[in-house]
């Protein structure tokens, strides 16, 4: 029953980290058809600006997180304004493989800023004490925050994509810029504010991955790029997909720790994704026109 227990509570953690990882990459890609491998570098920039802000400014948690989720966004949307702004028409791999290029140069920058130590944050910023959900289903306070953050944020982005001015013109922009563009619509701006909501996401999930954990620059980044099973199975371009999608492959990537082994957590993974696909090319929730590298 321990076992069942915490391959179900550690499945919704896994799967609400993989999805707020996943949004900035469907959020970047509905807007602007770019597919941004540069997000696991934005969440190595959340996790260090976080740690910086707690430790050595010696903010509390809240201020901290606010302030490095701003930063990062800004950040992002500098980059996109930057670089990929005059790349608009070029060939989906070419703005890929550039995304590579950026998230390469900015890992190296962190690195060179921070060092490549693993993330130590302060103990005052979470409390670490086991919290009982009911029966044997436990839980600390980094897993609420990282379920909470991961449906807060699908939810707002959700209500803000349906009900606003600026979530029209983005679903506008994702259809057909060419279009938004003749309508009278910004479409660098729309695409920058993206970008921003991108990073600032990303950031999310590189402050939700270091609160329970004390990881090298390297895995952070690393976590960013393996959560593409969970944006592949849900859609590229679905944000409730990415939720699905994330939870989906915490629990097959969970079992297979729980019942076979460590070893074969991705290879399985990584097959299930697979026969999806077979099946069902562009996703569980994916539109079939989704363009593929």
């Amino acid at each position: 029953m321990i076992q069942f227990s915490t391959l179900i509570v550690g499945t919704i953690i896994d799967g609400c980290l993989f999805a707020l990882i996943a949004i900035g990459f469907v959020v970047v890609y509905r807007a602007t058809k770019v597919v941004s491998f540069a997000q696991g570098a934005f969440m190595v920039l959340g996790s260090f600006i976080f740690f910086s802000l707690t430790s050595s400014a010696g903010l509390s948690a809240v201020p901290a997180f606010v302030a490095a989720t701003i930063a990062v966004g800004l950040i992002a949307g500098l980059t996109y304004r930057v670089t990929f702004a005059r790349m608009v028409g070029a060939p989906p791999f070419v703005t890929a493989i550039a995304t590579i290029g950026v998230a390469t140069t900015i890992e190296a920058i962190a690195i060179m800023i921070w060092g490549d130590q693993a993330v130590v944050l302060p103990a005052h910023v979470v409390s670490q004490r086991t919290l009982r959900i009911t029966g044997d289903f436990t839980t600390n306070a980094s897993g609420f925050i990282t379920v909470a953050l991961a449906l807060a944020t699908i939810l707002a982005l959700v209500l803000a994509l349906q009900r606003t001015k600026t979530g029209l013109r983005m679903r506008v922009v994702a259809d057909d810029s060419r279009l938004a563009a003749y309508t009278g619509v910004n479409v660098s701006r729309v695409s920058t504010f993206a970008w921003v909501v991108g990073g600032v996401t990303a950031a999310l999930a590189g402050i939700a991955f270091t609160l329970p954990n004390q990881p090298p620059p390297d895995s952070t980044y690393s976590l960013g790029l393996l959560a593409f099973p969970a944006i592949l199975l849900g859609g590229f371009d679905s944000i409730v997909g990415a939720l699905v999608g994330g939870l989906l492959i915490a629990l097959v990537e969970n079992a297979v720790v729980t019942y076979v082994g460590g070893q074969w957590q991705e290879v399985v993974s990584y097959g299930v994704l697979l026969v999806v696909l077979f099946i069902r090319p562009q996703g569980l929730f994916g539109k079939a026109e989704v363009n593929r590298l």
